[in-house]
């Protein structure tokens, strides 16, 4: 055999084995972050949507007059 021909190492093999494990676990933890981060982003969205179409008697009820829940309405999906 000639020397692009030869197998690898074991242990060459078990250390880039290791690499591609530590890699796909942090590649699963980055979606799941980015998953979490959505999924919060549409609930705000949707909450001051929501907050929004209240009328002034149910603001009242929370506490809220029409400009803070305009002030809230007003943020960015992003915004926390």
């Amino acid at each position: 055999m000639g020397p692009q021909q030869m197998p690898a190492p074991r242990f060459l093999v078990r250390r880039h084995a290791a690499a591609a494990a530590r890699a796909a676990a942090a590649l699963a933890a980055w979606w799941l972050r980015g998953g979490d981060t959505f999924l919060t982003w549409l609930e705000r969205y949707r909450q001051r949507r929501a907050l929004g179409s209240l009328s002034d008697h149910m603001l009242k009820d929370l506490g809220l007059s029409r400009s803070d829940a305009g002030r809230e309405t007003g943020k960015r999906f992003w915004e926390g």
